[in-house]
């Protein structure tokens, strides 16, 4: 008469089966979607594009808040981003800000600060540089 249990025999159980199964079902899963992205993904460099957001209760008028977009697959480093507000008597200011980073297909958001109020001035903001990381 045999007393030992299944365990003891050395046969795996149904749900050892089944978890193994499923681990390899995932890993498989996420192999081919790094290798689908690897393939399809063109190398272009990042395309940054800056959009001014609303003011918030709390803000002065010499704060321009400004999200910037980046609609590439490649991340961008050390994105400069220069803003200038000109008067209308021809005098102008510059603010400039450094996002560490702007990955691929994300958005981040920040703040110019002038010494002069933003309603009197012609304001343009852009992105100016990056490097890749």
């Amino acid at each position: 008469m045999d007393d030992k249990p299944n365990a003891a025999q050395n046969k795996p159980h149904v749900v050892e089966w089944a978890v193994g199964l499923a681990s390899t079902l995932l890993v498989a899963a996420m192999i081919g979607f790094i290798f689908y992205q690897a393939v399809t993904q063109s190398p272009l460099p990042p395309r940054l594009s800056i959009e001014r957001l609303p003011t918030v209760a709390g803000d002065s008028d010499r704060h321009v808040r400004f999200a910037i977009h980046n609609d590439a697959n490649r991340t961008a480093a050390a994105v400069l981003v220069h803003g200038e507000a000109t008067r209308q008597d021809g005098r102008s200011e510059v603010a400039e800000t450094t996002f560490d980073y702007v990955p691929a297909q994300s958005r981040a958001t920040g703040a110019l600060i002038f010494s002069i109020p933003i309603t009197e001035a012609n304001l343009t903001i852009r992105a100016s540089g990056y490097m890749d990381p």
